[in-house]
């Protein structure tokens, strides 16, 4: 999302959205591996929600507790990832920090956790998904075997950084056009906008690693969901971090001034 995202601060009263959690591996709905990020009963397909939790409730670039101290995540590796996966996920925190610094500066940090209250934690299970923000205790960023790519874990870490999907922004019909009759039923609400959100004085970005694909939630996978309506560019890549990424990134956590 761009990585703004996030967060969104709605105007109104809004019904909390009832979100069904993972429990021991198992996804209400089919889940296809093919497409990890599209996990059915969580939020937009990969954020997890805490009972009750509404997120369009908050922004989590104003609602300070949900970003973490000083730009610093604390983190676990499961034992049951091999070292190669693992060497995977050190490499995706390490990315990470090396794009986000500012004048060699680092922005945001990962370190090994020790006694800390707040931590991330990998561990393994069905598809990838992340709560949005940091939480009380551990913040879990499920990642199955086939979810072990860098772009794939550093997408799942900007959701723990408080980043959310590109095309939830209020602005994104100026941008990409929602093919409705191809979304599989029951799976519209993870195409709704934020009413109201802190986009961090960015442009939508189409090249965002935040983005969904062209065919996310397809009945028709040969037919796109998401058609941008600048002609040439591609969406949903999980490769790297754009450079409105890293830019939303640095001033989310304070390390460049917010534009004015």
């Amino acid at each position: 999302m761009k990585t703004i995202l996030f967060l969104l601060a709605i105007l109104g009263f809004i019904h909390s959205i009832p979100i069904q959690k993972p429990t021991d591996g198992h996804l209400a709905g089919v889940f296809d591996e093919n497409f990890p990020e599209e996990n059915p009963g969580l939020f937009e397909g990969d954020i997890e929600l805490e009972p009750g939790e509404n997120i369009y409730d908050r922004n989590a670039i104003l609602n300070k507790d949900k970003l973490w101290p000083n730009g610093v995540l604390p983190y676990i590796i499961s034992s049951t990832y091999s070292s190669g996966q693992q060497a995977v996920l050190k490499n995706a925190m390490k990315t990470i920090e090396e794009k986000t610094k500012v004048n060699g500066k680092t922005c945001i940090q990962f370190k090994p956790h020790t006694n800390q209250h707040q931590y991330i934690k990998f561990v393994d299970g069905t598809g990838c998904h992340t709560p949005a923000g940091m939480r009380s205790g551990a913040t879990p960023v499920t990642l199955a075997r086939y979810c072990i790519q860098t772009g794939t874990v550093m997408h799942e870490i900007n959701h723990a950084l408080g980043m959310m999907h590109e095309q939830s922004r209020p602005d994104r019909d100026d941008y990409v056009t929602i093919v409705e009759s191809n979304i599989q039923k029951g799976q519209e609400i993870n195409f709704m906008k934020f009413k109201q959100l802190d986009e961090l004085g960015q442009s939508y970005d189409y090249g965002s690693l935040m983005h969904y694909p062209a065919h996310a939630y397809a009945i028709d996978k040969s037919k796109p969901t998401i058609i941008p309506k600048q002609k040439g560019v591609i969406i949903g890549q999980r490769t790297h971090l754009s450079p409105i990424d890293i830019k939303e990134i640095q001033i989310l956590y304070g390390c460049i001034p917010r534009p004015h």
